[in-house]
């Protein structure tokens, strides 16, 4: 994106945000130098002057809770610039004190305004994130550079401006931080594309988002109260260490040691911000403990300022690494991503613990033990670098699959090829799938997850350095699909274009399929699927479980093979499209073959019609929302004036940024004939049309709807039409009708306790083995 003049705005509206940071951090240790003043301006002796810094931090840290609330409720700008406007008063207040009272409640409303600010900050850099599409990795470094830059910035400014006295230091400063309050509330973005959930989440390798936002948080925040706690305690310790020969020389080798270990800091910080981006959280967490380990030890050797100095560098590369990790871990957080304020809100007060304790801490360690102190804390880097590097990992389910990765099976080929419902026949078929957990001894405890239109066979993460699965409030550990319980496995569909066989496949003459692939229906789909547990050597399912298209999937295998499983389990499902159903997917169509990139289907690999898929993606998208949600998220708010939105071509409202958003962001990810083929076999699928009976069984399974009233798509009604036809045909079904959620069609995908719980409940029984006549 850029503006007419060829500035990118996302750019200048960053600098501003790390200008703020600057001052803030500028302002953190601005009052350093002048604590002798102190005593005579205000009469502070020295239990009033450790009150001054003490109070400061535990204002802060306790105010940053409320500011992660109010960001979450308002605008990250406007809490930032109130909360500016807050610490310049604390500023002027404490310029203007002459006892200790005044001088103390001056020092706890400045820290009020910087708790408060900081996760207005963290929050107004993911809108950034979001709004222009800039790293969160690279964005995160600058922030660790330009941090570390205002800590370096406020003493040397209190140096210059010396001369002029206190008074006029701390007026400027007041000052400069309300012109900086109002530059914080400009450069946050309005229009920025809500984070709601998606069908399918293109995370980045966090694996974080497969937990309760805040237990991961809470994680998060303790390595940073680590990292805090490490630094702080040798901040008292390390002047007491390089000064124990009472050398006049220490007071310029002790500047020297926390200027070079600093810069390395903010040096390191932007450089892992630019080539760090594809390492994994967990991975970066153990480059970040090996280094301060490892550098903490090594300050034991010898009191020198050169080794110190050295050893004071690998710490600190260890500790960027580490400040990286944290902070980008809740960034990066996708069920933390509607309440980011509170995430950083809470990071921020269990972080800031560390920089309350860490000095008090790392001096009565000092005293106690001396130089064995750093062996002390280097080795506590080592223990939580040993914890990481042997955490538990799960045993792979059997011989022929391997947990944790995208594995590909050709299921049908030349000899063996696969008859459609369409008389004709494909080969080969490779398809894609992944595996969860350990099949038990009697391979009875197997789920198969079907997905739905533009998922893929990633449901759930692996493990923490895993990208977010599209199902993560359903499968994975503790889950409804409990991985810890279940054997579970997710394939791509047959015409998917994630690694099963589908239009991106190459066809006969070498060339993919594109236009020519076969019309496929949902029973080839289930067909596919069938053969796949055969290779995996499952005969029998705990349950089928899946959502929207995925549903018409599990309701197909039922009526097709009613012994296959225990329970079938359809969420937002269907047997047939409306009407409505059916228009809505013809606008779609139309959007994609009016493209001229489109090209009757026969676009290059990478090609393709971006602007038709997009507007095919928008179409859908407010099938798959409701109204109701929509004017809770956007009502009619309108894009933010920032000199490139709104215009003519973009529109005015913010609702349209939210939809642009997911269109960009499928068309990344999918192919335009593949969704066309999909959308076909939705369109063609009607499960009871002609009076289709049930296959025979010879146990009755157990068939569980769930919908949602606020689903526009394929709502209670269609799950109606299910329960009627089946119990017609024998099969009673159970239907949980979900009423608390206005998050439409998506909402299966989502955290919805009611229904999550339901789901839960059904795949904690123990099956019932009931006979074909038996009711119940």
């Amino acid at each position: 994106m850029s503006t007419r003049s060829g500035r990118h705005p996302g750019r200048s509206r960053a600098a501003l945000l790390f200008g703020a940071l600057l001052s803030v951090n500028a302002s953190y240790t601005l009052l350093i130098p002048f604590v002798p003043d102190l005593e005579e301006r205000a009469g502070a002796n020295p239990t009033v002057v450790a009150l001054t810094f003490a109070i400061f931090a535990g204002a802060k840290a306790a105010a940053q809770p409320f500011g992660g609330m109010w960001v979450d409720r308002w605008r990250p700008g406007d809490v930032g610039c109130v909360a500016l406007l807050i610490a310049a008063a604390g500023i002027v207040v404490t310029a203007i004190a002459r006892d200790p009272a005044t001088l103390l409640a001056g020092r706890a409303l400045w820290g009020v305004g910087e708790g408060l600010v900081t996760p207005a900050l963290y929050a107004g850099m993911a809108a950034l994130c979001r709004r222009y599409d800039l790293p969160t990795s690279r964005m995160m470094g600058n922030f660790g550079t330009f941090a570390v830059a205002g800590f370096l910035l406020g003493p040397l400014a209190a140096g210059i401006a010396a001369p002029f006295g206190l008074d006029a230091l701390f007026l400027f400063g007041a000052a400069v931080t309300a012109v900086t309050a109002f530059g914080l509330r400009w450069a946050v973005p309005r229009d920025v594309p809500a984070p709601v959930e998606e069908e399918q989440a293109d995370d980045t390798p966090t694996g974080a988002a497969t937990g309760r936002w805040w237990t991961w948080v809470l994680a998060l925040g303790a390595l940073d109260l680590f990292t805090n706690l490490t630094y702080s305690a040798l901040e008292p310790v390390l002047p007491l260490y390089l000064s124990a020969d009472g050398e006049e020389s220490a007071r310029g080798a002790i500047s020297l040691v926390f200027a070079v270990g600093l810069a390395a800091f903010g040096v390191v910080s932007w450089l892992l911000g630019r080539f760090a981006g594809q390492i994994g959280l967990v991975a970066l967490a153990r480059i970040g403990l090996a280094f301060a380990a490892v550098g903490t030890v090594g300050l034991y050797a010898s009191a020198e300022v050169w080794p110190v100095a050295a050893c004071f560098v690998v710490l600190m590369v260890g500790q960027a690494a580490l400040y990286l990790t944290a902070r980008r871990g809740v960034v990066e957080l996708r069920s933390a991503m509607t309440r980011q304020g509170k995430a950083f809100g809470l990071f921020g007060l269990v972080s800031d613990i560390g920089n309350i304790l860490g000095p008090l801490l790392g001096v009565a360690l000092y005293e106690l033990t001396g130089r064995v102190s750093f062996l002390v804390i280097g080795a506590l880097s080592g223990l939580l670098l040993a914890a990481l590097v042997v955490r538990r990992r799960r045993p792979a389910p059997s011989p022929r699959v391997a947990d944790g990765h995208v594995r590909t099976v050709v299921l049908f080929d030349d000899a063996n090829p696969l008859e459609l419902a369409s008389g004709r026949t494909l080969a080969p078929v490779t398809v894609a799938y992944e595996t969860y957990g350990e099949l038990n001894d009697d391979r009875s405890n197997a789920i198969f997850v079907c997905h739905a239109l533009t998922g893929d066979s990633h449901p759930a993460a692996h493990h923490p350095d895993d990208r977010p699965g599209w199902w993560r409030d359903m499968v994975g550990p503790g889950r409804p699909v409990d991985t810890d319980r279940h054997f579970v496995v997710c394939a791509n569909v047959l015409a998917g274009c994630s690694g099963t066989t589908g239009p991106t496949s190459p066809g006969p003459d070498g060339t993919p399929w594109g236009p020519d692939f076969p019309a496929i229906g949902i029973t080839d789909m289930v067909t596919v699927h069938r053969a796949l547990l055969a290779e995996l050597g499952v005969e029998r399912l705990r349950a089928v479980i899946g959502g929207s298209l995925g549903g018409m999937q599990v309701l197909e295998w039922l009526l097709r093979a009613p012994d296959d499983a225990e329970d079938f389990v359809i969420a937002a499902g269907t047997a047939r499209h409306t009407a409505e159903n059916l228009a809505w997917n013809a606008v779609a169509r139309t959007a994609i073959r009016s493209d001229p990139e489109f090209r009757a289907g026969r676009y290059p690999p990478g090609g393709g019609p971006a602007a038709g898929l997009g507007t095919a993606r928008m179409v859908g998208h407010l099938t798959y929302v409701s109204e109701d949600l929509l004017a809770r998220k956007f009502g009619r708010e309108r894009r933010a004036d920032d000199g490139t939105s709104p215009t003519a071509a973009t529109g005015p409202f913010a609702v349209e940024g939210y939809l642009e958003h997911q269109a960009a962001s499928l068309v990344d990810r999918f192919d335009a004939n593949s969704y066309l083929c999909l959308m076909n076999a939705m369109d063609s699928f009607d499960a009871f049309a002609d009076d289709r009976p049930c296959a025979p069984f010879r146990r009755r399974p157990g068939v569980h709807l769930f919908s949602f009233d606020s689903d526009r798509l394929y709502g209670p009604d269609h799950a109606r039409y299910i329960q009627a036809n089946l119990a017609a045909r024998g099969l009673p079904a159970e239907h949980h009708q979900d009423h608390t959620t206005d998050r439409g069609h998506d909402a299966f995908l989502l955290h919805v306790p009611s229904y999550l719980d339901g789901v839960a409940e059904v795949l904690a029984r123990q099956p019932v083995v009931r006979g074909a006549d038996e009711s119940g």
